[in-house]
């Protein structure tokens, strides 16, 4: 889809051009605020994802672990920072990205020495993070905790989301949403109007999702 189309309609978009390898971003120049960049793979995932022109990644990139490797990826990020003033940026974790000591040591070094943009920066976690630890982590680094608001664990209600401590949220859900959903979800950006919630959708019908919540504001 064209820029010009998606933003017609919508605010803001994650995107993930950078992900896997350097792309020009000449034509999201004029989407200035819009954008929230994906941080390089070789970050954040030591698993290499399919591509052509990839960046450097060896045995010590990923995982948010310090290496000179995946340093290389943050002159360029930060270039495509400042080209298309990026609204933040979003580091993604592996789904195998567990909440051990050792990891939790590596997302305080990454946060509070390597990834130190001056952007919000967006924290997805792995799998096995629930959303008060999460949330708890992502207070301590200093970045904005990315939930899936309507995934929960059995019998918890939809309440419980309400009373996170965070001065920002980044709202991301990446199942197919039902009309239902949509009305939680919803409710969910009012409770929290005090602060600012961004909403991305990684769903397969994210196009159509999103504006469908659009039309319930």
């Amino acid at each position: 889809m064209e820029p010009d189309r998606y933003f017609g309609e919508l605010d803001y978009l994650e995107l993930s051009l950078l992900y896997a390898g350097p792309a020009k971003l000449t034509k999201w120049a004029a989407f200035a605020g819009k954008l929230g960049l994906v941080a390089p793979f070789s970050l954040t995932h030591r698993q290499v994802p399919p591509g052509n022109k990839l960046w450097p990644n060896d045995a010590t990139t990923g995982d948010f672990r310090d290496s000179p490797t995946s340093r290389a990826t943050l002159p360029p990020l930060l270039e495509a920072i400042t080209a298309v003033s990026a609204s933040c940026v979003v580091f993604r974790s592996p789904e195998s990205f567990s909440p051990s000591a050792g990891n939790r040591d590596a997302l305080r070094k990454f946060f509070t020495e390597i990834a130190t943009f001056e952007v919000p920066r967006v924290w997805i976690p792995g799998g096995l993070w629930n959303v008060p630890t999460t949330v708890k982590m992502a207070a301590e680094l200093g970045v904005v905790p990315a939930i899936d608001p309507l995934v929960r664990e059995p019998g918890v209600p939809l309440e419980s989301m309400f009373d996170l401590e965070v001065s920002a949220l980044y709202l991301r859900s990446s199942a197919a949403v039902r009309s239902e959903q949509m009305e939680d979800l919803a409710a969910l950006i009012e409770h929290y109007e005090a602060i600012p919630v961004t909403v991305a959708f990684a769903s397969p019908n994210r196009w159509q999702d999103a504006r469908n919540l659009k039309k319930l504001f």
